[in-house]
């Protein structure tokens, strides 16, 4: 094939990898989904930017870190599956880890709880511990390149900065002079030689950050941010959190000593200390991983709504494309609104996103590549991070609605569905759909639910000149709408479609006249 890494690769196949849609893009690298065929699994598809092909300096550094990482098998590492080149295109396969990155969890929920950060620093604790079993120093440990699932999971991702310890240093090299200054060790400033103590440091600087909500120092370029680490002391963590316990806070300010020597010498030795915080705090339960609060939601609210930041550490969710807004707001070229829905229908709490934009790519992977997840909530967090029709049909294809619960996620699931079709214009498609929503069988209908189901197939009827019924569904949520507490109805709204919220605005505003 030709070189055609200057434009989107969606909808392409390079080695077997078909290009689902392109996720961001990093420093010297585009990100994409994709579904390896053989395997039946997806991906993330990693590319060379083709500024950079043809640079033996950065084809190397490309080289390096698929080859640092394949060498790592580990839990908490993402793993990498296949490196290559065709034509000039260079790529990396490696594991597609579905959730967010702790930097844009910090940006959407600041200082994490005890236990949640607790959990975090012994995860990446257990990586970096496999890294230096081989010798390897990360060298760019930082929240952006820790990838957390919605199950609890951590994992270390971006090993193009890694080097074998005791290779030799050279700060003009490629991406090496000063990374990210935010979380770098001083002696990687100042261009000293590193072992994995450098990487204690910038994971104590992580650990900061997550702590306080703040990274530990700020500037107003580059230099004055770095230099902040080698002669600065941060703020006291026990000043701005009072509630964390001492030993953890004395532990993160030995991870942040100015010289290597003054932290701890291994990460092994780390690992002991945060067991005994373990200990303390948490009851000594040290295998159980804690489930990220909201993190599906502040995974789709972030980034999309900053994606060319959210996706320089694989990023899920940043997709390009038109939007359709409303008048009052815009946000050309981006996800307008992710809103949560909460179902109280079935006791179960559950989610329905608001997603105004145009799909990126058509194509849609069979609904068998679709991976099975162990429970009808997990299928639905997968479904809405895939955000496509194939992946909310899954979720009453892999749990029949059996009872209260599934069928409160099918109602969800199909609520979705609706809505690709009407951002696709497939009205007809639609409205089948939203009337199964309407008679589907449940002993106790969700009102919430329901109402949007009947707003929504209003407008669709309307738009296939079927005024009549429009006119009597809307009558039927107006009904409904009256019988709603305010903050139900406000998730209503947030709910709808931008092009559907603002016909029925304009209903209840001449029947507010009316009345009147």
């Amino acid at each position: 094939m030709t070189n055609q890494s200057t434009s989107d690769l969606t909808n392409q196949t390079i080695a077997g990898f078909s290009v689902l849609h392109r996720l961001g893009v990093g420093g010297m690298s585009e990100v994409y989904l994709a579904f390896q065929e053989s395997l039946r699994r997806h991906v993330a598809l990693k590319v060379m930017r083709s500024d950079y092909v043809g640079s033996a300096d950065h084809e190397q550094r490309f080289l390096q870190e698929a080859r640092a990482a394949a060498s790592l098998i580990h839990p908490n590492i993402v793993q990498v599956y296949d490196v290559g080149k065709i034509d000039s295109i260079h790529y990396i396969a490696q594991e597609y880890v579905p959730g967010s990155n702790l930097h844009a969890y910090i940006q959407r929920r600041g200082a994490l709880p005890l236990a949640e950060s607790i959990s975090i620093l012994w995860q990446t604790t257990a990586a970096l511990q496999k890294a230096a079993s081989i010798g390897l120093v990360h060298r760019d440990i930082k929240p952006d390149n820790l990838l957390l699932t919605p199950d609890g999971e951590v994992k270390v991702a971006d090993f193009g900065l890694a080097r074998a310890r005791g290779q030799a240093q050279n700060l003009t090299a490629v991406g090496v002079a000063l990374g990210t200054p935010l979380y770098m060790s001083p002696e990687q400033i100042q261009g000293l030689a590193v072992d994995s103590r450098s990487d204690l440091y910038s994971l104590g600087a992580t650990a900061y950050h997550m702590l306080s909500g703040r990274p530990p120092f700020s500037g107003e370029t580059n230099i004055a941010l770095a230099m902040q680490h080698v002669q600065a002391v941060p703020v006291p963590l026990k000043q701005i959190r009072p509630d964390l316990p001492d030993s953890l806070v004395s532990v993160v300010h030995k991870l942040l000593s100015k010289t290597p020597e003054e932290r701890y010498a291994t990460a092994s030795e780390l690992s002991r200390a945060l067991k005994e915080v373990i200990d303390n705090e948490l009851g000594g339960n040290v295998d159980q991983m804690i489930p990220f609060a909201g993190l599906v939601i502040e995974h789709q609210r972030i980034s999309n709504l900053a994606a060319t930041q959210a996706l320089q550490q694989l990023a899920i969710q940043g997709q390009r494309g038109g939007t359709t807004s409303s008048p009052k707001r815009k946000f050309p070229g981006l996800i307008a609104k992710s809103i949560a829905i909460l179902a109280l229908g079935a006791g179960a709490f559950g989610v329905v996103y608001s997603m105004n934009y145009k799909p990126l790519y058509r194509r849609e992977v069979p609904i068998s590549a679709v991976v099975r997840q162990s429970s009808i909530e997990k299928q639905f967090a997968l479904a809405l991070i895939q955000n496509d029709v194939i992946h909310f049909r899954a979720v009453s294809e892999n749990f029949p609605p059996t009872d209260a619960i599934s069928r409160n996620y099918r109602i969800k699931a199909e609520l979705q569905i609706a809505r690709k079709q009407i951002e696709g214009e497939k009205y007809t498609a639609a409205e089948e759909t939203l009337r199964k929503v309407i008679t589907a069988d449940q002993p106790e209908k969700d009102i919430v639910l329901m109402t949007i189901a009947r707003i929504e197939l209003a407008w669709v009827c309307g738009m296939l000149k079927k005024t009549g019924e429009a006119q009597s569904l809307y009558d039927e949520a107006s009904r409904d709408r009256r019988t709603l507490e305010e903050d139900k109805y406000r998730l209503i709204l947030d709910a709808l479609p931008s092009r559907v919220k603002l016909e029925w605005d304009n209903r209840v505003v001449d029947l507010a006249e009316t009345s009147a």
